[in-house]
């Protein structure tokens, strides 16, 4: 079964955090994407990679903007003006209208739901200490709530009522992020002190005696090196060549 592109907003987003919590336990990850390289930093330092599940709620929120607004945000310009410009060429598609007030409720309660299922996520990486699950989860509430400030931005120059802010919802992404990413550090601080930092030999910093008569450095210092090495490649490297395959498993039942 397919994830629904049309239909009511808020049973897509229930239907797709459904098949995202099956895909994790029924694999035990989170199925990721990468970002589009000319955002990843940044000022509002966009994560590299991020959810499925997040990604594709953007997606459908910008939909929702230039149905609101009639104009996209930003976030997504290239990809709303090609869409545009099918309906231009007359594909058949059917025009969407919304208001910003219906905008701004279907982005808040979705990103309400959203926030619920990252909760679930996250607390079964750190009960697991799945390194890879909380940090895509991480990337997920990172990438979420940089989004919600843009829209935010945007509605604050689209008029004057107050009433039109995704203000709330950014704030508590915002202290989800942090707190994920104050968790990551504490685990892999653990996982470091626990498996590495155990050399007696090698921590012996007083000793004047050169450590290996000083061909070569500490053990400590190598494995921490080769411990940080790999969990580079493992977090940006070789998510290349899984999300393809991933995605499909996943989009197909």
């Amino acid at each position: 079964m397919e994830i629904m592109e049309e239909g009511n907003m808020m049973d897509r987003v229930r239907i797709l955090l459904q098949r995202d919590l099956g895909y994790y336990q029924a694999h035990q990850t989170v199925l990721q994407e990468n970002l589009c390289p000319g955002v990843v930093g940044g000022l509002l330092d966009f994560p590299r990679y991020a959810s499925f599940a997040a990604v594709k709620l953007v997606l459908w929120w910008e939909e929702e903007y230039v149905a609101a607004f009639r104009g996209p945000s930003g976030l997504l310009e290239t990809a709303t003006v090609d869409k545009e410009d099918e309906e231009d060429r007359g594909c058949g598609g059917v025009a969407k209208n919304s208001a910003p007030g219906e905008f701004v409720s279907v982005v808040t309660q979705s990103a309400s739901m959203l926030l619920e299922h990252l909760h679930t996520l996250s607390q079964e990486a750190l009960d697991h200490a799945d390194l890879t699950v909380l940090t895509g989860t991480l990337g997920a509430a990172a990438l979420i709530k940089n989004c919600l400030w843009c829209y935010n931005e945007q509605l604050k120059r689209a008029g004057d009522d107050k009433l039109l802010s995704v203000h709330s919802s950014y704030k508590e992404f915002h202290e989800m992020a942090e707190a994920l990413a104050e968790r990551l550090l504490d685990l892999h601080c653990r996982l470091l002190s626990l498996y590495i930092l155990q050399d007696s030999n090698c921590l012996h910093w007083e000793d004047p005696h050169p450590f290996f008569e000083g061909e070569r450095g500490s053990f400590v210092v190598q494995m921490w090196w080769l411990y940080m090495q790999v969990y580079c490649e493992e977090e940006c490297s070789a998510l290349d060549h899984a999300t393809t395959e991933a995605g499909d498993a996943f989009l197909v039942a």
